[in-house]
């Protein structure tokens, strides 16, 4: 009797462990699965008309061989920032979204002509000799979309890396860093300005709604508060 009751343990014992070993299986192929697919089509952002982009990167992001710098941080409090307020231009959104296709460009060039303005030596290597962070590329979606959803669209399918913050006062978003270039990085009055058919809006990326044939540029500025890449509003 105890000998039939030993083994009867034994046996179960045997089909716990094969139960477990068959859910930790399962468990590591869902992880594998779901590896594959956020490297694959699905880990791209989807333009405003939901498409895919047809390729991935197309060679104007970071080499992603090289040993990237940690986004860090950024020491930045914008909540008194008037360019992430105004309401932006919703006034001038349509009751219906209409399709729209616009381009979007990113570039350094005051800062790569003149790498001694360069505070952040660790981010020397991703600054672009030429200053192009992202050649001219097209974006298609509606009114509804904004400045920032295209950069977002841009950044994530080329591999240019970015980070912002949201401000839920003013309901806008900051943009701290692009391509690892930082606000301050390029000194005291650096960082990311966006402008829209040669005007610099004064709010938020997210606040202004795109119109078909935008043209947008977003241009690192290192003195003047914008002074240097076109903008008068700021600096003087």
């Amino acid at each position: 009797m105890n000998d039939s009751m030993e083994l009867e343990k034994k046996l179960r014992a045997k089909r716990i462990k094969k139960y477990v070993f068959t859910v930790l299986a399962l468990v590591i192929l869902v992880s594998v699965a779901i590896d594959l697919k956020l490297s694959g089509k699905d880990s791209l952002v989807r333009d405003g008309l939901g498409n895919l982009p047809t390729a991935a990167a197309n060679g104007n992001g970071a080499d992603s061989e090289k040993a990237k710098p940690t986004p860090r941080e950024a020491a930045v409090d914008n909540s008194k920032d008037f360019t992430a307020s105004n309401g932006g231009n919703k006034a001038l959104k349509p009751k219906k979204a209409e399709p729209v296709t616009v381009t979007i460009e990113i570039r350094c060039d005051t800062l790569s002509s003149d790498m001694s303005k360069l505070d952040n030596e660790s981010i020397r290597e991703y600054i672009p000799e030429d200053g192009t962070v992202l050649a001219t590329t097209t974006y298609k979606g509606t009114t509804d979309n904004t400045v920032y959803d295209a950069l977002v669209y841009v950044c994530r399918n080329n591999d240019i890396q970015f980070e912002a913050s949201y401000t839920p006062m003013f309901e806008s978003y900051y943009i701290e860093g692009i391509g690892y270039m930082y606000e301050f990085d390029g000194g005291p009055q650096s960082g990311w300005m966006y402008k829209v058919n040669d005007w610099f809006p004064n709010y938020g990326c997210s606040s202004y709604y795109l119109s078909d044939g935008d043209e947008i540029k977003w241009l690192y500025t290192c003195e003047g508060v914008g002074e240097d890449v076109g903008c008068v509003w700021m600096g003087g």
